[in-house]
């Protein structure tokens, strides 16, 4: 059963039922026949394959897995009426995301902390990311939509950008290389500067400002030659601190120059320069006027800030004449067609399109997003004589809809594999190595001799994928290497096998197989085979780190995924891995493990489940790799039915 047949009253109405104990008194309370909710249950039963309600005398109740269903379902209604809480709150500006970028002096002025600081107290559901550029950079970011606002220096005027004066920051300091002599001086004056060169970078400020800071500066007796390099204010403070130049430098900035920089008070020049706030006039979200008018806010405090002006600020959240959705409420009409209908319209920015993806009239999907935005009683799309497109609110709710619909193919799953521990299968998705295998081999054993009406089958899934596998109910168990990730509450690890990392794996013909012992250093020359951080980032960094402190800084020439390859590729003699200390017994085919001195991570195989589980089956299995791990007794040949699925 796909989530395009489940629908959102399919999800009421057992819900309904489980909670009333009876159909009749479920229907009562949803105002529906009882004979049509009977269809409506049988209906749903049939298409997931599964009994979800067990009848009797005084009623009915949820079977195994009808329980695994209405579990779910409550989580995913409570979860859709927070998506609905999520885009009024976007609509009325009060939640969002926000690319914020600014100059360096602003941001030692600690202007953008600010704003953040009082966002996250005020506006906690705001979330500002703040990056740093130039002002030339910092304009062509925000037209091109990748920051949403620009704190800077005035430069350039863009009529497509809406600005607003914040404060007024002086220029009356000098970035020198820090051993230079004239960095020791107290101050400067420009004709004191001589014939050491004036550093620009070309892609830093437009080509007027610059004229007009060298005017400025000539009339101040400035003798030092012009040097134009290519590149931004960082390249132009590295040839500073290289000792090639100067740049003239915002008191704000001095307070804490460039490495290898000294800034200098310039005791015969000073010009002020506006430091403004900067946003697309075509902005409408809310969220972003929310923030503009924090920033406001926090630089009416600085010591220089302009006073506050008339500034056309993007509009404020239109007002709503319909009556405001309770938070949490689902509207009874609501449905997965309607959630449908908004991500096509998102997708393909016109209702005709969108319709014929749907399979519907261009009339009858104009409804459905009627019907939706008079249910929410919010704006979710803008019309407009080219097509439509999405208002925040809208894509607000476009953005968490795949979320919702994925729940609902994992509700389906869920249940489906409830069924599976009706049926006493569990499926065991583990990491491929020699440990895991006599693990597994000790398990199929004394399931067998334990509990022999379980099916049990086993899969070979790497660490990173496990708690995506145990989430969609793909596998029931799974047997992992130490870190994982867990990316919700639900799931729980358990240390069931110490095997820590403590050695060095290399071909049998490397020079380092015959050593007993390795320093550090003798692999310092060594290609180390290892995975992309992106692959297992928990795992990556605590190696690295572990390497680091021993004064190891490894060669990685390539990366790779799965134990497996790599294992492989050092037997061929490509370089080093990791070894276990299983390993120092027991290596890959074609290698040896060589203690590395020092070297002694924590690391092992890890249980991972569900917090809740009502499976006896899975329970059951677990608690078996458990004792079988505790106990660590040989491996024997297995009796249980399984199979290696792969």
């Amino acid at each position: 059963m796909a989530a395009k047949t489940l629908e959102l009253r399919d999800l009421r109405y057992i819900v309904a039922v489980v909670e009333a104990g009876s159909l009749s008194r479920a229907a009562s309370s949803l105002g529906v026949a009882q004979p049509a909710l009977t269809r409506q249950v049988h209906a749903l039963e049939h298409e997931l394959g599964v009994a979800l309600l067990d009848r009797h005398a005084r009623g009915v109740a949820p079977t195994y897995a009808g329980q695994v269903f209405v579990g779910g379902a409550v989580e995913l209604l409570e979860a859709l009426g927070q998506t609905l809480d999520r885009a009024d709150a976007v609509c009325e500006g009060r939640r969002g995301r926000v690319a914020m970028g600014a100059m360096l002096a602003p941001i030692a002025a600690g202007i953008p902390g600010a704003v953040v600081e009082q966002l996250r107290r005020e506006r906690p559901d705001i979330t500002v990311v703040v990056h740093d550029f130039d002002p030339l950079d910092l304009v062509e970011q925000v037209l091109d939509g990748s920051l949403d606002v620009a704190i800077t220096m005035r430069d350039t005027f863009d009529p497509r950008l809406g600005m607003a004066a914040l404060w007024q920051e002086p220029l009356d300091h000098v970035c020198l290389p820090a051993d230079h002599p004239l960095a020791a001086r107290a101050s400067l004056t420009v004709p004191e500067l001589g014939e050491l060169p004036l550093e620009f970078p070309q892609r830093a400020f437009s080509p007027a400002f610059v004229e007009s800071l060298l005017a400025l500066l000539r009339a101040s007796g400035l003798r030092s030659p012009l040097r134009v390099t290519e590149g931004n204010l960082r390249t132009a403070h590295l040839e500073i601190a290289a000792g090639r130049g100067w740049l003239p430098m915002s008191r704000t900035r001095a307070a804490a120059p460039p490495v290898g920089t000294a800034a200098v008070p310039l005791s015969d020049f000073r010009t002020d320069v506006d430091a403004v706030v900067l946003w697309r006039r075509d902005e409408h979200r809310p969220v972003v006027r929310t923030v503009l008018e924090a920033v406001l806010a926090v630089t009416r405090r600085h010591p220089a800030s302009v006073p506050p002006g008339d500034v056309p600020l993007p509009p404020a959240a239109a007002p709503t004449r319909r009556p405001r959705r309770p938070p949490g409420f689902l509207p009874p009409g609501l449905n997965v067609r309607h959630l449908r209908a908004l991500l096509e319209v998102a997708a393909e920015q016109t209702i005709g399109r969108a319709a014929r993806r749907l399979g519907v009239t261009q009339p009858a999907l104009s409804r459905q997003l009627r019907e939706l935005e008079d249910m929410l009683a919010l704006p979710l799309l803008e019309r407009s004589a080219r097509g439509v497109s999405l208002a925040p609110a809208g894509a607000a709710l476009a953005g968490d809809c795949p979320g919702v619909l994925r729940s609902l193919d994992r509700l389906v799953r869920e249940t489906r594999r409830a069924r599976r521990g009706m049926q006493g299968h569990c499926v065991v998705g583990a990491v491929a190595t020699v440990a895991a295998s006599e693990l597994l081999g000790r398990l199929l054993v004394a399931c067998a001799n334990r509990h022999p009406h379980l099916h049990i089958t086993i899969e070979d899934v790497a660490t990173p994928a496990q708690t995506v596998a145990l989430e969609r109910g793909e596998i029931d168990l799974g047997l992992a290497h130490a870190y994982p990730v867990l990316p919700t509450p639900a799931l729980r690890h358990q240390r069931v096998y110490e095997d820590r990392l403590q050695a060095a794996l290399v071909s049998t013909s490397h020079p380092l197989a015959g050593r007993k012992r390795l320093a550090a250093g003798d692999l310092a020359g060594v290609p180390l085979l290892f995975m992309d951080r992106g692959f297992h980032p928990l795992f990556h960094d605590r190696l690295m780190q572990a390497l680091g402190a021993l004064g190891l800084t490894p060669r990685v020439d390539s990366t790779y995924d799965g134990l497996q390859v790599v294992w492989s590729l050092a037997a061929q003699g490509k370089g080093w891995a990791f070894g276990f200390r299983s390993h120092l017994k027991r290596p890959p085919a074609g290698t040896v493990a060589v203690p590395i001195a020092g070297l002694d991570v924590p690391w092992g195989l890890d249980l991972l489940r569900r917090k809740v589980e009502p499976s006896l089956a899975v329970r059951s299995v677990a608690q078996v790799i458990r004792e079988v791990a505790r106990a660590r007794t040989p491996p024997a040949k297995p009796k249980a039915r399984a199979r290696r699925a792969g």
